[in-house]
């Protein structure tokens, strides 16, 4: 193989899929970066196992002498580039040998680096079936932002791990919960459905990654249980669905409560960051919640400090009533609601704030509260 690359558009594409890279030594071909020289474009592959990134080069932006395919560590690839100087880049691999020339069309700067075997590559499957769903790209990404704060971090639950994805009725239905808070996001579609529904629990590292790479372009969404395929217009992004049964998480935000109110978000979020410096001193990072007919107040104490936010609010139905909340989940939840004003909602058994928009229907962030006594 042996093909010349403008420097630039070669960083960029490195940059893309070393995110995806494995940093497992264990297993050395994961920590490497697939390239393939067609005739006519320059396939670049990176992945984990689970998921693979996957992004092409075409003529414009590359010269190809020489077809083949080379198996190279990610990161050092990436880094060596950064560091060179000229405008291209020529990678070159003579048959049947594992070194892959780096240099510049000057040869001042040059680097030999070993290869692996193309063939113990892991080459992810395509999906074959066609495009499920289109979505705006701006759309999916702020469906991702108001669901993937929401999952479990820690691998205690794998299932919890990743975003349910399902389609049901010609609307893409996304959730991510950790059993103590959820964020939910419903959104009409208006392509056309290949299926009547759908459902896969979508890994929550790739749609992280995913959500980083998202712009205003299309993107072309292939589902099944077993596997999701993400397509744009330079990019696909492939993974594994995650296998186990989803919890029931069906709320009915129209149920019964016990308060309900508006109020202004930024208002709200200034008030919690600083009944936070408080309730940050304390390991339970929980503040009091008092909901009455004119006013919200906020309080938390450590062993020798205290804070007390009152505030206004609007539309108050329903009964004087106190909870205790995480601070820090009611942030992320409100943070993530791409709203002016916010409803806060407080479930008739005092189990649950609910907090949802009042410019867009189908957003609801929650967040599970515990009674306060007094």
């Amino acid at each position: 193989m042996r093909v010349v690359i403008n420097r630039v558009r070669l960083l960029e594409q490195l940059t893309r899929t070393v995110r995806f890279v494995s940093s497992n030594e264990a297993v050395r071909v994961l920590e490497c970066v697939y390239i393939k020289a067609g005739t006519d474009r320059i396939s670049m592959i990176g992945g984990e196992g689970n998921s693979f990134f996957v992004t092409e080069m075409h003529t414009e932006h590359v010269q190809i002498q020489q077809t083949g395919r080379i198996v190279v560590q990610a990161k050092l690839l990436a880094d060596i580039v950064r560091k060179m100087q000229e405008s291209e880049i020529v990678l070159s691999n003579e048959e049947k040998t594992d070194r892959l020339s780096v240099t510049t069309p000057s040869a001042r700067s040059t680097f030999v680096l070993q290869l692996l075997s193309a063939d113990e590559y892991p080459l992810p499957e395509r999906m074959e079936e066609q495009t499920l769903f289109t979505i705006p790209g701006e759309h999916l990404k702020a469906a991702i932002r108001q669901t993937l704060f929401a999952i479990q971090k820690k691998e205690q639950m794998p299932i919890l791990t990743g975003v349910k994805m399902e389609i049901q009725n010609n609307t893409l239905i996304m959730i991510g919960c950790d059993r103590y808070r959820m964020g939910k996001v419903e959104q009409a579609l208006m392509s056309e459905m290949s299926v009547a529904s759908e459902t896969a629990i979508v890994p929550g590292r790739a749609l992280n990654e995913l959500e980083k790479l998202l712009g205003d372009e299309s993107v072309h969404v292939r589902l099944c249980k077993s596997k999701i395929e993400f397509n744009c217009n330079d990019f696909t992004l492939l993974t594994h669905s995650i296998t186990g049964t989803y919890p029931n998480v069906d709320i009915d935000v129209e149920g019964p409560y016990a308060a309900r109110f508006i109020i202004q978000k930024s208002v709200l979020i200034s008030a919690l960051e600083r009944v936070a410096i408080i309730a940050a001193q304390e390991k339970t990072n929980l503040i009091k919640m008092w909901v009455r007919a004119e006013q919200v107040q906020f309080s938390a104490s450590s062993q020798v400090n205290q804070a007390l936010e009152t505030l206004d609010i609007d539309q108050f139905l329903g009964v004087e009533c106190k909870v205790s909340l995480n601070v820090g989940y009611a942030l992320e939840a409100l943070k993530a609601l791409d709203t002016a004003q916010v409803q806060v909602q407080i479930n008739q058994g005092l189990q649950m704030v609910l907090f949802t928009s009042q410019e867009k229907k189908g957003v609801l962030q929650l967040i599970m509260a515990a009674r306060t006594a007094g």
